[in-house]
């Protein structure tokens, strides 16, 4: 029982997109979180008729939703020098030097 609690949390401090902890986490309408980046990135990709969904529950938003910054999850642990960038974008950062 103590496992799955220790496993929904990890569930809630990591984006879905990079599987990585949340760096500079926003929430969305639908109240999915992911790293601000993350969720940017995926919907500057799909900017086809300004429809924009959740890569989770699929619920779409149309205009482009604002981006709500969650300090919650931002202060579970990460310090934050290490919040500004996630694993896939830390890398893509890397690359382009």
């Amino acid at each position: 029982m103590a496992q799955q609690g220790i496993q929904m949390d990890q569930e809630k401090i990591c984006c879905s997109i990079c599987l990585d902890l949340l760096k500079d986490p926003v929430t969305i309408p639908c109240e999915h979180s992911y790293c601000m980046n993350c969720i940017e990135d995926c919907w500057d990709g799909e900017n086809q008729n300004h429809i924009y969904s959740c890569p989770q529950c699929r619920q779409t938003f149309r205009p482009r939703p604002d981006l709500k910054k969650n300090t919650v999850l931002a202060d579970l642990g990460v310090p934050p020098s290490e919040r500004s960038l996630c694993g896939e974008h830390e890398n893509q950062s890397k690359a382009q030097r």
